[in-house]
């Protein structure tokens, strides 16, 4: 604001700023009744002669605390100041003069209450760069210094919720006093993951003083161990995670027994924690909330009848693999306590991990957090970045996402892609960075680099391959054509913001099609070698040279693991594979094969429609039914519900068509995932999506390949029909189907 002191800005909190008061008083805010008793909400207005001697104020008035951080974080990003400046070494725009233009009062708050990341699976990332280059004095890995840096991020993201670091490598959080203050200064509400009930990390359990992390022998000593954590948590904003599992996200231990056992036992350890936090915990801002995370063998255990009280959140989760396991049913859906999301942009776990690179696209986290919030997930949203780094674009478009997700549309990947790209680098580059990245998150969906492995490359038609070999070589001379172009002020943050991720997909998918020549009879060691020494080389200058070493240790390379084809291993080299070669697999190749949203939609629904979702699913281009919620379902044959049509060409020979679906579950047990299927008008079938019914995790039959592939297959024979052209319709039966791609098998085209 210019002026010699005749223009200011005053900002404060509503009931603890005695200017903000003084104004409001004044009625000189008179849209301050938008944001009172609010969460989290801020107002943005232009006050005149809101003192004496000052003409005119720019005001931002805050509901509470964290309210008004997030109105001054709005300012510093519109004056030039990217959440990024630190972690990503985004330049600081500098500017002679600042103009600000508030023409009218403006108010906004979150969607979602908690928005959250996870800091997980550390040991190789962000622990060894903070305890070797940023932090070294704390000794113990990720400490105040580096968490003081986190929070920040996340108030100029406006992410209000952290899961610290847990692993065996980082001291706990709560464990060091200064942590926990600082949450409290920054205003980020301090959690646990779903394997740390009530604050506690159990990872630093010690058994051989205390015995088996097992309640039904332990109960005592390990409800003492609670209490001790309530006492020094007790008057902190928190979200106080319940339950019980094993240690260090092993499965919940106890004498062998049945469902009901340990339905009995979560039972007690909820009426246990519950009488802690009744009995110790000081209500602050809201707290204390508390929330109950069915992960993994946990699920079971709630979809047999386990009793969680009402006023708890219920924080449904994905498959590891980023589809939503289940949602709500309707009886759940009246709980005061509501229900939120915990999904995974980065998993250390079987059957591969992908700790790495993050090729999850914007279009997957809108297409399955926006179902969660359509079926009444909306209290707690919490993301696994494992070590923030390179997980910037995916953290970023969530902290978007669980802000407005109502506001977020079907094409909130290329609007959220150029919005950030001309944020960061300026406008000059937005259309070509946009080509690259779309490319990049394509090629990421048809398979992630980490989940690269022999098996699936000889699984590959040689026209299959080919296409991929072409398109991986293509997108690299594309990436080094855009940094040609990149003004080198910006190449640091170029490099850890698009050119290493880029490149690393690119160089992992060219080894494994140069690996499938080899295997087949066409050697490639010497290509596969310079690719080899290319990432190495990668990896090297991101952590030796990239903003003069700032960042050393914070990439890990190819091996977090000894044995390279295992799941704990970062990737899946050919060069560590072990298990002989099978080049009899490969998957039925269509003679024809469009993309889903080809489609021409002759019926249409006022409860939902078939919407083309950009970015979403191996083609880039695949069909989702929008909305979600459970109002879009149709009877089994219903006509009135949304169908899409394909014309195709019969020879007279018979054939199959196959269904490319995205591999979501159904929207809570009891439901299916469906749709019907036919022929001019006359139905085929009404087909389930393979593996959709939740009974399998990520290592049963359908979903172990669906979950790497981002894909399921369905065949659908097809009656003979006379030669000449037809119509194939897909009409929708249940919410939360997504289709991909058609092929058209033997005899059509």
């Amino acid at each position: 604001m210019g002026g010699k002191a005749t223009e200011m800005i005053i900002a404060g909190t509503i009931g603890k700023s005695g200017l903000i008061d003084q104004l409001i008083a004044a009625g000189k805010l008179a849209d301050i009744d938008k944001i009172k008793g609010h969460w989290e909400a801020s107002l943005w207005q232009v006050v005149l002669n809101p003192m004496p001697g000052v003409r005119k104020a720019l005001v931002i008035a805050g509901s509470d605390r964290r309210g008004t951080a997030y109105g001054f974080m709005a300012l510093s990003k519109k004056i030039g100041i990217s959440p990024w400046y630190w972690w990503a070494d985004v330049p600081v725009v500098h500017r002679n003069a600042l103009s600000i233009s508030v023409t009218k009062p403006a108010w906004d708050e979150p969607a979602v209450r908690y928005r959250g990341i996870f800091i997980n699976d550390e040991d190789w990332g962000i622990n060894e760069w903070a305890r070797h280059t940023f932090e070294k004095d704390f000794g113990n890995g990720v400490g105040p210094k580096t968490y003081e840096k986190v929070f920040e991020l996340m108030l100029r993201l406006r992410l209000n919720y952290i899961w610290p670091a847990m692993h065996e490598v980082s001291k706990e959080f709560g464990n060091t006093p200064e942590n926990v203050a600082l949450a409290d200064r920054y205003g980020i509400v301090a959690g646990s993951s779903h394997c740390e009930p009530m604050l506690y990390n159990n990872v630093h359990w010690n058994e051989s003083k205390k015995g088996r992390w097992n309640y039904s022998t332990k109960r005592d000593t390990i409800y003492d161990t609670w209490k001790e954590t309530v006492m020094d948590r007790k008057d902190k904003e928190a979200v106080w995670t319940l339950g019980i599992r094993g240690i260090h996200d092993r499965g919940m231990e106890m004498p062998p027994a049945g469902i009901t056992e340990r339905i009995d036992l979560l039972e007690q350890v909820f009426r246990d924690q519950r009488g802690l936090i009744d009995n110790y915990v000081t209500r602050r801002y809201g707290s204390p909330a508390e929330c109950f995370v069915p992960y993994k063998e946990v699920l079971p255990v709630y979809n047999a009848g386990l009793k969680v009280p009402d006023d708890v959140t219920l924080m449904w989760v994905d498959d590891n693999f980023g589809y939503i396991r289940r949602l709500s049913n309707p009886a759940e859906r009246t709980r005061p306590g509501g229900s939120g999301l915990y999904w995974h942009l980065s998993y250390y776990g079987s059957p591969h991990s992908y700790t790495w690179i993050n090729t999850t696209a914007p279009a997957l986290m809108w297409e399955e957090f926006k179902k969660a919030w359509e079926n009444q997930a909306r209290t707690i949203w919490v993301i696994n970045v494992g070590d923030i780094k390179p997980m910037e674009l995916g953290i970023d478009y969530f902290s978007k996402l669980s802000w407005d997700p109502a506001g977020q549309l079907a094409d909130a990947q290329p609007l959220f892609l150029r919005s950030f790209i001309a944020e960061q680098f300026g406008t000059a580059l937005e259309t070509p960075l946009y080509e690259l990245l779309t490319e990049y998150y394509r090629l990421g969906t048809i398979r992630k680099p980490e989940l690269m492995d022999r098996v699936w490359s000889l699984s590959l038609s040689h026209q299959r391959a080919g296409a991929l070999a072409s398109a991986y070589e293509g997108l690299l001379k594309r990436e080094a054509a855009v940094f040609a172009k990149v003004p080198s002020t910006k190449w640091d943050a170029y490099t850890e913001l698009v050119g290493f991720p880029v490149r690393i997909l690119a160089a992992t998918g060219l080894i494994f099609m140069r690996d499938r020549d080899s295997v087949l009879g066409n050697s490639q060691t010497n290509a596969i070698d310079r690719l080899k020494l290319f990432i190495q080389g990668q990896v090297s200058y991101y952590n030796d040279s990239v903003a003069q070493g700032k960042w050393r240790f914070m990439m890990p390379g190819m091996v977090t693991g000894k044995n390279l084809p295992a799941w704990n291993s970062q990737v899946a080299w050919p060069w560590g594979e072990i298990r002989a070669p099978d080049t009899s697999k490969h998957e039925v190749e269509p003679d024809l094969l469009v993309p889903a949203s080809s489609f021409a939609t002759p019926v249409k629904s006022t409860k939902a429609k078939w919407t083309t979702v950009p970015g979403l699913g191996q083609s880039g281009n695949a069909v989702a039914l929008e909305p979600a919620g459970l109002d879009a379902a149709w009877a089994d044959g219903d006509k009135s519900a949304p169908a899409m049509e394909y014309t195709f060409t019969a020879d007279g020979r018979g054939g199959k068509v196959i269904l490319y679906f995205l591999p979501t579950f159904r929207i809570y047990p009891g439901m299916l995932l469906r749709v019907t299927v036919g022929v001019d008008g006359n139905t085929i079938t009404t087909l389930e999506v393979p593996g959709s019914s939740g009974k399998e995790d990520e290592n049963g039959q359908n979903r172990n390949e669906a979950i790497r592939n981002n894909c399921v297959r369905a065949l659908v024979n097809l009656p003979g029909l006379p030669a000449g052209k037809h119509k194939l319709f897909i009409r929708a039966v249940d919410p939360g189907v997504v289709i991909d791609r058609i092929g058209f098998v033997t005899g059509y085209r």
